[in-house]
C-alpha cells in the first residue's frame, strides 16, 4: 500500500510502502507533526500518533535508556576489572 506524506509547509511526497515510511520516520526524515494518509484513506493522521510507527516513537522518546544501559555495562566492566586485578 502506498502512503502520502504532507509536511508542515504543505509539500507532499508519495511513499511506496509501510517499510519505506517506517525507515523515513526512523531516520528522522519525517517528524511527528507530518501528516500521513494511506492511499485507500481520505483521512490524514499525524505521524506521531500512527500505531504502525509506535516502536520508532518509543525508541526516540527515551534516548536516556541507551545511555543508562551503557553506563551500567561500563560499571559492570569496571567492577569485574577491579575483582580480577586483586
Amino acid at each position: 500500500m502506498k502512503y502520502r506524506v504532507r509536511n508542515t509547509e504543505g509539500q507532499e511526497l508519495e511513499i511506496p510502502s509501510l517499510a519505506d515510511l517506517h525507515a523515513l520516520y526512523d531516520g528522522g526524515f519525517l517528524g511527528d507533526d507530518d501528516l500521513v494518509r494511506a492511499e485507500t484513506s481520505a483521512r490524514w493522521v499525524r505521524a506521531g500518533v500512527m500505531p504502525a510507527l509506535r516502536g520508532v516513537r518509543d525508541r526516540r522518546a527515551d534516548p536516556r535508556k541507551m545511555a543508562m544501559l551503557l553506563a551500567a555495562a561500563l560499571a559492570i566492566a569496571a567492577g569485574l576489572a577491579l575483582l580480577l586485578a586483586r
